[in-house]
């Protein structure tokens, strides 16, 4: 029986993740929905467009730690973010220090200015818009994928929807307003692989050992990543088995980890039975999030960008 290495290319991650690669939350989220949203008695779940958006923003900027809805909320409430519930638009900003991280560059308040739009979406930045509605209504613009100056080349992140819902300005028939915000974003370009995913079963001698008693067969899987940003990211990058349906099954294993600026890391995990990828029903993923969880929230977390799949596929000689 040989030492097998086996290679698995990382595969796009699209089951359940956002599918944009960019944080999505949602106003009517059960765990804040009921908050007073800033110092008047509407609700964030009735008119936190606006602050979850900026909460997007705020939890997808590497230089900040995982942000949500009500963590902004009462943060805005006690540094004077808020008159009644009406957003000081540049005062979300100073969460993470001025001149740092999430920053206000530049807003109008006319409509439909596309050229506006792609200049600075071009320049790297993410803008707020406002949109018409039966009342106001303010959605995330992350990226145009078309040709510029076409309302359906504009994708957005709505947290009017209680699930994520792939929409563009063509839903609204354009905007209305506009606020424009610099970051460096933990979006599809901020990581790089800079190798294959190695998958590397027990040699020959212990593999033999685990057969004789009965126990599933363990692995150490590698990989390389590279920072594209000008700032460190840090965060935990999960090891996660998927399904033959793209389907998340389980955490395999996981890492808390730093990487610098224009840096990289090597990173390392332990499988404790290769069975599933044995059975080429399994795949698996590497996702980036700001916090560990066994079931992670698939509209935090990044998928990583991927040069393909190939399935794993042993030849254990007997």
């Amino acid at each position: 029986m040989k030492k097998i290495v086996s290679v698995i290319y990382l595969a796009v991650l699209v089951m359940g993740l956002t599918a944009n690669g960019f944080t999505w939350y949602s106003q009517a989220d059960s765990r804040w929905k009921q908050d007073n949203l800033g110092q008047s008695l509407s609700s964030i779940g009735k008119s936190g467009c606006v602050l979850s958006c900026l909460s997007m923003l705020l939890n997808a900027e590497a230089s900040n730690p995982r942000v949500t809805p009500d963590q902004l909320n009462s943060w805005l409430q006690r540094n004077g973010g808020y008159v009644g519930d009406l957003m000081r638009w540049q005062i979300p900003g100073e969460m993470d220090g001025n001149g740092l991280g999430l920053e206000l560059v530049s807003q109008i308040d006319h409509a439909n200015d596309w050229n506006y739009l792609s200049s600075e979406l071009d320049k790297g930045n993410k803008v707020i818009v406002k949109v018409s509605k039966r009342r106001s209504h303010w959605v995330l613009v992350v990226k145009r994928d078309g040709p510029a100056n076409v309302a359906s080349s504009y994708i957005v992140n709505d947290p009017g929807t209680s699930q994520y819902v792939q929409r563009t300005l063509a839903h609204w028939g354009g905007f209305k307003a506009a606020r424009s915000y610099s970051g460096n974003w933990l979006d599809e370009q901020a990581f790089q692989l800079n190798s294959e995913i190695f998958v590397e079963p027990v040699a020959g001698d212990e593999e033999f050992l685990y057969q004789l008693v009965e126990q599933p067969i363990p692995a150490n899987v590698y990989v390389t990543l590279s920072n594209a940003l000008d700032v460190p990211i840090s965060g935990f990058f999960i090891l996660g088995l998927f399904d033959a349906q793209d389907s998340f099954v389980r955490v395999v294993d996981y890492q808390y980890s730093s990487c610098g600026a224009k840096g990289s890391v090597d990173l390392l995990y332990e499988m404790a039975d290769i069975t599933p990828l044995e059975d080429s029903a399994g795949d698996l993923r590497i996702i980036y999030s700001k916090y560990f969880s066994s079931v992670p929230s698939l509209n935090e977390a990044i998928p990583l960008p991927s040069p393909g799949l190939i399935n794993y596929s042993s030849s254990h000689n007997n």
